[in-house]
């Protein structure tokens, strides 16, 4: 993987070129792709992939190559070769077809027109200065004439002279005032010309960034995270199906099964203490040889859950083809039962869930106040429990605990087998981010690695956004991973305040989001697509999801009402956007500071007590 072959006969005309002006390069550097990936922290196949043409990288990736050849050799390299290499690049994005690569070709533009409508301005201001100028001395000079015309009869001959030199300065000075007049005419349509330009590309942008959003929320475009970090572009699979309604001559069921996550397996969990029953129990229902029709798994948010849900329908689905899986958040299940209401289709909706082998109910605890869908659902239950069918439920409290769910409903729940999944212990989170560590190819030293694991104790997503943020900021200071770097992050990252909890944390965060940003509660929750708007949404989704408790599909319900892939993508991207721009990470970090240190929160139970 670390070394070069030779260029393929095969590769189209511009990633050749682009390729071998990147060999040249490196050739200068005198060293291995392994080593050159060790000291810039990043991976051997990916930089091996764009030496040979067959993926086009980044602009900071060539851009960090020219000066490591220029710093080897003691010069800096020349405006002319700068030139040169970012207009292979460029090609190369715009031949590359590459949804993020075009993205990237008009977010490049974007930032040439504002900069040349940035110099416009500028150029335009001081023209106007000079031109103000300029008709200051023209009236000086004509008082002036003036006051020599007074004084005619004194000394014609001289004072002839010397309204001449003046008429003479005067008509000049007024030629130069035209000129001006003319300059500041042109680039002032230079200004509004850039300006068209900026908003041309800044549209285009965003519609990009729409289709990106909206092809991954049906599943039929790439992964973004996969797009920014994977070393291949990796299509997923085609997770969505249509179950089949035999009872009613093959109609298609009320809606597609939602997809498991492709990443939530039996082989990526890491089991502990803290869960070491659930999984043996997971295990069992998913092998088919549980002696219990309902598994009851519970615990606070982001222990893996959710993550045994996926893992026992990939599992059971790999072992019985045709047994019918369906997953299902609580909510997504209250939402599709007041559709179906809505639109009469009522007998699909109930067929495609009561016709299920394993059903999997995630958040059960969302069933709390909605009295007409816990009725359905207990119908369910009782549908599937008669037919021998198994249930796996998860939720963030026992049983006895869900005082606002229907007696009914919870009997049934106490029923099953009920089994706690606890808050990873120090040997599981140290475990879990060696895990990551290994399968992102993350240079993170093991002293490291125990560090976050020590400070970092309340559940897996708070652990792997640590860590995220630890890699992001040695990427972006150009610098190993170490442990005074992990402890000015953790510095700022660790309070002694609990998680945020409830929807006041997310409303909380939603406001300091929109005036660090400049913005309105209501922008951040309404439908423009600017891109300052787009980018302080996404911020407060990630903050959202690292921050609080609260489950993606109840955060896109208090921003605007956004789907759950929405903010699901929204947290992909800013995740991988803070090791490429460092202007993202200090956002992050401010924003977490200001809301971590916001006045009105108790630290013992991480609800807001303000107002």
């Amino acid at each position: 993987m670390g070394s070069l072959v030779p260029l393929s006969s095969n590769l189209p005309d511009d990633a050749r070129e682009l390729a071998g002006a990147l060999r040249s390069l490196f050739d200068g550097l005198g060293i291995s792709v392994r080593r050159y990936a060790t000291r810039r922290h990043r991976d051997a196949g990916s930089i091996s992939r764009f030496l040979n043409g067959t993926r086009v990288p980044s602009w900071e990736f060539v851009s960090d190559l020219i000066n490591d050849v220029a710093e080897l050799q003691g010069r800096a390299p020349t405006v002319e070769a700068m030139e040169h290499v970012r207009g292979l690049h460029r090609t190369a994005l715009e031949k590359s077809g590459a949804p993020q690569h075009r993205l990237q070709v008009l977010e490049d533009q974007l930032a040439e027109a504002d900069l040349r409508s940035v110099r416009s301005s500028v150029l335009v201001k001081a023209l106007e200065q000079a031109l103000a100028d300029a008709q200051h001395r023209v009236t000086n000079l004509e008082v002036q004439i003036r006051q020599l015309h007074g004084h005619r009869g004194r000394d014609d001959v001289r004072t002839d002279q010397v309204l001449q030199v003046y008429e003479d300065q005067v008509t000049g000075l007024r030629r130069e005032r035209q000129s001006l007049l003319e300059q500041v005419d042109a680039l002032a349509d230079q200004l509004r010309d850039a300006h068209t330009r900026c908003i041309e590309a800044e549209e285009r942008c965003e519609e990009l960034e729409r289709q990106l959003v909206a092809a991954e929320e049906v599943g039929n475009t790439l992964d973004l995270h996969g797009l920014l970090n994977a070393d291949e572009f990796v299509t997923p699979p085609n997770v969505y199906r249509e179950a089949s309604d035999s009872r009613s001559g093959g109609t298609a069921s009320y809606a597609a099964s939602n997809p498991l996550n492709q990443s939530h397996l039996f082989a990526h969990f890491v089991i502990g203490e803290c869960n070491r029953f659930a999984h043996s129990a997971a295990v069992a229902v998913a092998d088919g040889s549980a002696e219990y029709q309902l598994l009851y798994l519970y615990g606070p948010s982001a222990v893996g859950k959710t993550h045994l849900l996926h893992a026992i329908g990939h599992h059971a689905t790999n072992l019985r083809r045709s047994a019918r899986v369906e997953y299902v958040s609580a909510e997504e299940f209250t939402n599709g039962f007041a559709h179906a209401a809505k639109t009469g289709r009522i007998g699909e909706f109930r067929q495609r869930y009561r016709s299920a082998d394993l059903m999997l109910v995630d958040d059960v605890q969302y069933f709390s106040g909605k009295d007409v869908t816990q009725e359905e659902f207990f119908h369910t239950f009782n549908a599937l429990h008669n037919a021998n069918k198994q249930i796996v439920i998860s939720a963030d409290r026992p049983p006895k605990q869900m005082s606002s769910i229907a007696d009914q409903l919870r009997n049934r729940f106490e029923g099953g087998l009920t089994v706690p999944v606890e808050p990873p212990e120090l040997l599981t989170r140290t475990e879990i981010l060696r895990a990551r560590v290994a399968r992102d190819h993350l240079s993170v030293p093991p002293e490291v690695v125990d560090l976050i694991a020590l400070k970092i104790q309340r559940n897996v997503r708070e652990l792997e956004g640590a860590l995220t943020r630890v890699n992001a900021l040695a990427i972006l200071n150009r610098e190993p991973v170490s442990m005074v770097l992990a402890t000015k992050v953790l510095e700022a990252l660790v309070t002694n305040q609990r998680p945020l909890r409830g929807v006041e944390s997310l409303l909380l965060i939603l406001e300091q989001t929109a005036e660090y940003f400049g913005l309105t509660t209501s922008e951040m929750c309404g439908s423009s697509r600017n891109r300052v708007l787009v980018t302080a949404r996404q911020i407060a989704m990630y903050l959202c999801r690292e921050l609080t408790d609260l489950p993606p599909n109840e955060i896109g319900v208090h921003i605007g009402g956004r789907e759950k892939d929405a903010v699901l993508h929204a947290e992909r991207k800013i995740s991988a956007l803070m090791a490429e721009r460092r202007s993202i990470y200090n956002q992050i970090a401010e924003l977490t500071q200001r809301i971590k240190n916001i006045s009105g929160f108790d630290g013992e139970s991480g609800l807001l007590t303000r107002g």
